[in-house]
């Protein structure tokens, strides 16, 4: 299927030296649609006080919603370090979009701050090992994934993954919970 390119949806940007957070906040001055995982961390100053900071889960990516056009535009006039990750799809190279569904379970996972989430190397999680499932309460209630056992922890898992980008584990979620998606 070929994704015109005024068609909104969700597509995987780089960014270079870390400045996952600089974009988005500038991607929201424009009034356009984007995500960077967080996480809260305690940093220290040079005065020696801590303070806690958030900082992006996943280095060097963003996601962003809007057109390919609008896109172009802004990576060519507004902030010229962006790039599309590419990858092959049916032998044709193109930009990398997540689906809408996926993309907003991945959202709701990592938008979330329980310390308890894994974050995943990637290529860790075989999408073909696991049940699908829904989960139906709680802090996780619409997000969709595998019920997976994860390595370093003791109970099964919902993992959200976006093909080698990233990988998150959800904390232990009990069974009447999870609903399974055929």
């Amino acid at each position: 299927m070929e994704i015109s390119s005024n068609q909104t949806e969700w597509y995987v940007l780089r960014v270079t030296y870390q400045r996952e957070l600089i974009a988005k906040r500038r991607l929201d001055e424009l009034g356009v649609e984007s995500f960077v995982p967080t996480k809260v961390v305690r940093a220290k100053l040079v005065n020696g006080r801590r303070v806690l900071q958030r900082r992006a889960l996943v280095h060097n990516y963003i996601f962003v919603r809007s057109d390919r056009q609008k896109i172009d535009h802004i990576k060519q006039f507004e902030l010229p370090y962006l790039r599309y990750v590419m990858h092959t799809k049916n032998g044709v190279r193109q930009a990398m979009v997540v689906p809408e569904v996926q993309m907003r379970s991945f959202m709701l996972v990592t938008g979330t701050e329980d310390e308890r989430l894994m974050l995943l190397e990637p290529e860790s999680v075989e999408l073909a090992v696991g049940m699908r499932v829904r989960v139906i309460g709680g802090v996780f209630a619409g997000a969709e994934g595998l019920l997976m056992k994860v390595a370093g922890a003791r109970e099964r898992r919902v993992v959200v993954k976006i093909e080698g980008i990233a990988a998150v584990a959800t904390p232990r979620i009990e069974k009447e919970l999870i609903e399974i998606i055929e």
